[in-house]
């Protein structure tokens, strides 16, 4: 039986296979890096999701309270932030104060198998048409229609004590001096006084179609709508009435 030598180059030949099988596992192992990149890449929330979220429930709580015209600005993520992709709904968080307009702040929350919480600033404005004073008027003064005028303003602050219509303006005292362009608040503005203290004025008592009128003193100062104390010259008694648009007493 004939051997043939072990050369380098047949050494060469039987380990050619080996040599191929780790040039694949050495691909395979690449493709799994890739694929494994790839994958934690596509398992983050992208920003825009959550922007979006936060737009989206600013814009609507604001119109929500009769606001038009509005624009809703978010602050931006850190770009560093990378919250894992959300396998359920995501919630929103909204302001506990129930603030809509000016800075609020709202969170974007995933209850999923790797949970997380965000909070974002938005900026929330929205265009008014309002009442303001065309010239600058000193307290006491009563308000009419050619005091003001209609402006459209941009406003980022809780409107609630604003005036949005001339005729809740109307009639009514300034409680201080206001500069023109003033935008009107309730807290500048009162009921006239119709009654001082002292006053001679008109008692009305009686109902069902009988109604009796006789002549008072008013005990203190008030405006429409208030209660007063007044007493009534007839009998000389104390009573307590309710002062009416035209400044006479209704006793019930």
């Amino acid at each position: 039986m004939t051997h043939r030598p072990v050369t380098p180059k047949t050494l060469s030949q039987r380990q050619a296979p080996g040599s191929a099988v780790k040039s694949l596992i050495a691909v395979l192992l690449g493709w799994a890096c890739v694929s494994s990149a790839a994958n934690v890449s596509a398992a983050t929330q992208p920003h825009g999701d959550i922007l979006n979220m936060v737009e989206f429930a600013a814009l609507q709580a604001a119109t929500d309270q009769g606001l038009e015209r509005v624009e809703v600005r978010v602050r931006p993520l850190d770009q560093r932030l990378r919250p894992a992709l959300c396998d359920r709904e995501l919630e929103i968080v909204r302001p506990h104060n129930g603030r809509v307009l000016g800075p609020v702040s709202y969170g974007v929350r995933c209850s999923g198998s790797v949970p997380w919480t965000l909070y974002l600033r938005a900026e929330v404005s929205a265009s008014l048409d309002l009442p303001v004073l065309k010239k600058a008027l000193p307290r006491g003064s009563i308000l009419g229609a050619d005091d003001l005028e209609i402006v459209t303003r941009r406003v980022t602050a809780q409107v609630a004590d604003v005036i949005l219509e001339p005729a809740a303006a109307e009639g009514m005292e300034l409680k201080r001096p206001l500069p023109a362009g003033s935008t009107l608040r309730h807290g500048h503005v009162d009921l006239p006084e119709l009654v001082s203290r002292g006053q001679m004025v008109t008692l009305i008592a009686g109902g069902g179609g009988v109604e009796v009128r006789m002549q008072g003193k008013a005990m203190g100062s008030g405006a429409q709508g208030d209660r007063l104390l007044v007493t009534n010259l007839t009998s000389g008694r104390r009573v307590e009435g309710l002062i009416l648009p035209d400044g006479s007493i209704r006793i019930p």
